[in-house]
C-alpha cells in the first residue's frame, strides 16, 4: 500500500491526524483522535454506525503509521519524534508536515522503506506530459502510461483511476501540478513552479549564479524526478520510446516552470555563447539557458 492506492490517505486528512497531535507531546487516545478526524455524517452512518469511518480513520492510520508519522502505544496515538522534529505548539504544523511530507517522499531510501517508491515513479510521468495539452482528471491514466513506458505502467500504482487522482491530490500539495475546473471537465496540468521556487535557497546557497547543470544537478539532489535525477533517468530507461535530446533538452515542464520564475523576477536566466547551454521546449519556440541567477524572495 502507498499514498496512491490507500484512496484514504489524502493530503488534508493525514496532514489532519498530524495536526491533531502536533499539540499534544503526550498523543491523544485512539478513540478521541477518530471523533475529531471523522465528519459526524459519516460517523453515524452505516447499519453499525462506523462502518464508513471505521474505513476512513482506519485506512489512513495504517498509512500514516507507514509513513513514519504516528507511534501507538496503550491505545494512544502520537506522532514520531522525527516526523514532529522539535516542533511545539504554536508552531506551523503544516510547515513541519509537509518537510517531512517531502523528506520521506523524495529520498529514495526512505521512499522504498516506507512503500512509496511509486510515487515519484508516477510523479516523473506526470512531469513527463506536456503541460500546453492538459489531461483529464477523472480519465483512467494507465493506457496513457503504458504508451510511454510500456508494462512499467505497474510501477507508477496508478492502476485505476481513483489511484491516479491521489497521486494528483498530493502532487498538487507538494507544488508539482494545478488542477482547473469542476466536475468531469476537470483537467490536471504538470507545474512545478511550486517546488522548484522553495528549493531556491537550498540550489543557491551562497551562490548568485549558477551553470545551468549546476542547477539542475542541485535540483535533481533534492527532487530526484527531473532532469538528471535518479528517478528520472530510471524512467527514461523505462520509455519505449526514448525522447531525443536527453543531454541539451529540458522537458516543456521544467522549460515553462523556470521561465515563469524568471517572468515573477525570481531568476534570471541568460544564455552566453561559449558555454555549455540546455535548450528550453515552451511548444511553439525554444529558448536557449547556460546560466541561472537567484533574483528575489517574493513567491512567484
Amino acid at each position: 500500500m502507498s499514498i496512491i492506492t490507500t484512496v484514504e490517505a489524502v493530503p488534508s486528512r493525514l496532514y489532519a491526524i498530524y495536526a491533531s497531535l502536533f499539540t499534544s507531546e503526550n498523543g491523544e487516545g485512539r478513540e478521541r483522535l477518530e471523533s475529531w478526524a471523522t465528519p459526524p455524517s459519516l460517523k453515524n452512518s452505516g447499519e453499525d454506525g462506523e462502518g464508513p469511518a471505521t474505513a476512513l480513520f482506519v485506512h489512513s492510520l495504517q498509512e500514516a503509521r507507514r509513513l513514519g508519522l504516528i507511534e501507538e502505544a496503550s491505545d494512544r496515538v502520537s506522532l514520531t519524534s522525527e516526523a514532529r522534529n522539535g516542533g511545539k505548539k504554536g508552531d506551523d504544523s503544516e510547515a513541519f508536515f509537509r518537510a517531512y511530507m517531502l523528506k520521506t517522499l523524495f529520498d529514495p531510501v526512505r521512499a522504498e522503506e516506507t512503500q512509496q517508491s511509486a510515487f515519484m515513479v508516477a510523479l516523473t510521468w506526470l512531469l513527463s506530459t506536456n503541460p500546453l495539452k492538459p489531461m483529464s482528471f477523472s480519465d483512467d491514466p494507465n493506457v496513457a502510461i503504458k504508451m510511454v513506458i510500456g508494462e512499467h505502467a505497474r510501477k507508477t500504482d496508478c492502476t485505476i483511476a481513483l489511484n491516479y487522482q491521489n497521486m494528483l491530490y498530493w502532487a498538487r500539495y507538494l507544488g508539482f501540478a494545478t488542477v482547473v475546473g469542476n466536475g468531469t471537465s476537470r483537467r490536471v496540468i504538470p507545474n512545478p513552479i511550486t517546488a522548484i521556487a522553495e528549493a531556491l535557497p537550498a540550489i543557491f546557497a551562497d551562490d548568485n549564479e549558477l551553470p545551468i547543470e549546476n542547477f539542475l544537478t542541485r535540483l535533481a539532489a533534492i527532487y530526484p524526478v527531473f532532469e538528471k535525477g535518479s528517478v528520472r533517468e530510471r524512467f527514461d530507461e523505462m520509455r519505449l520510446v526514448p525522447p531525443s535530446g536527453l543531454d541539451t533538452r529540458l522537458s516543456a515542464t521544467t522549460s515553462i516552470a523556470l521561465q515563469r520564475l524568471a517572468d515573477g523576477q525570481r531568476l534570471r536566466l541568460r544564455s552566453a555563447a561559449d558555454a555549455p547551454a540546455r535548450i528550453l521546449d515552451f511548444g511553439a519556440r525554444e529558448g536557449r539557458v547556460s546560466h541561472i541567477a537567484l533574483l528575489g524572495t517574493d513567491n512567484a
